[in-house]
């Protein structure tokens, strides 16, 4: 018995030793030389409400104004657009690389009905504004009845 638990500790120890190995050549490796952002672009967006409108602020750095898209349906606003390459056409070695270039689209789903023919959009300094009207709701409503 005694001579099992001093292979039992053996093994133990090593493997502690090799645990330790391994996490010593883990944190010793050298990171990746080039940081690539992650594949999927979504534009950073705030949303706001006021008593009578929702507002919806979307980032869009680098997109030109006739390549963004904006739709409301079935209370979803959806965002959609491209922010093409500035850059097209040269070689290039990246030492970093967190711009995503493309095609992306955003959907926001609203927290109240609104009046879709009152919508407005302002577009400066890269950041859209979306500007949309509560639409006005009788929230209860009398209802007469008539003698037949």
């Amino acid at each position: 018995m005694i001579e099992l638990r001093r292979d039992w500790s053996e093994v133990i120890v090593t493997m502690q030793k090799e645990m330790e190995r391994l996490i010593d050549e883990v944190a010793n490796r050298k990171p990746p030389s080039v940081h690539f952002a992650p594949k999927a672009w979504q534009p950073a967006i705030d949303v706001f409400e006021t008593d009578s409108e929702i507002v919806v602020l979307i980032e869009l750095a680098g997109v030109s104004e006739n390549e963004i898209e904006v739709t409301v349906q079935h209370n979803i606003l959806t965002i959609r657009g491209i922010r093409k390459d500035i850059k097209r056409g040269i070689k290039r070695i990246y030492s970093q690389m967190e711009i995503a270039w493309g095609p992306f689209e955003r959907n926001i789903t609203l927290s109240a009905n609104v009046n879709v023919d009152k919508i407005k959009a302002f577009y400066e300094a890269g950041i859209l504004e979306v500007v949309l009207p509560k639409r006005n709701e009788e929230k209860s409503r009398r209802v007469n009845i008539r003698a037949s």
